[in-house]
């Protein structure tokens, strides 16, 4: 189990085979949480992250906050590994995470991931937590998914 905690930033690198039971218990000892209602703690962080982050913080609580602040992965298609390393938000170029957060492991395999922690007193924003309806793809949708596809291959 390999949990790396930056506390001056709030962020853990973790490996994308951990569990959330185990991260939050990790991260409970330092007075910590990812804030996170998930009732399957056997659940892997890669697991997680490919469904979408089910009940995790709502993203437009605060639209500068992040959960996935940087992370290790391989292209699926091609066992091309690529990092991307901690920043701020928007401002390390496009959000290649958005190839690998809800999208079931379509086009990259997760090998750890720095995840924005929150500290347990912290006064937290009362809102339930963001639930997508996943809607199906229109045709527009589809065909920019089939040519990232073309484009990974």
């Amino acid at each position: 189990m390999r949990i790396d905690l930056d506390r001056k930033s709030l962020l853990v690198n973790v490996a994308a085979n951990v569990s959330l039971g185990e991260l939050e218990s990790v991260l409970g000892a330092e007075g910590l949480s990812l804030d996170v209602d998930v009732a399957a703690h056997d659940t892997s962080v890669s697991d997680w992250i490919e469904a979408g982050a089910p009940g995790a913080r709502n993203a437009w609580l605060d639209p500068a906050d992040h959960l996935i602040a940087g992370f290790a992965a391989r292209i699926r298609s091609t066992g091309a590994g690529f990092v991307i390393h901690p920043g701020p938000r928007r401002a390390v170029g496009p959000d290649l995470g958005s190839l690998l957060s809800g999208m079931r492991g379509r086009w990259l395999q997760l090998d750890s991931v720095w995840l924005r922690v929150h500290l347990r007193d912290a006064p937290r924003p009362k809102t339930a937590p963001f639930e997508g309806d996943d809607p199906a793809l229109d045709p527009s949708e589809t065909a920019l998914l089939d040519a990232i596809d073309e484009a990974l291959r």
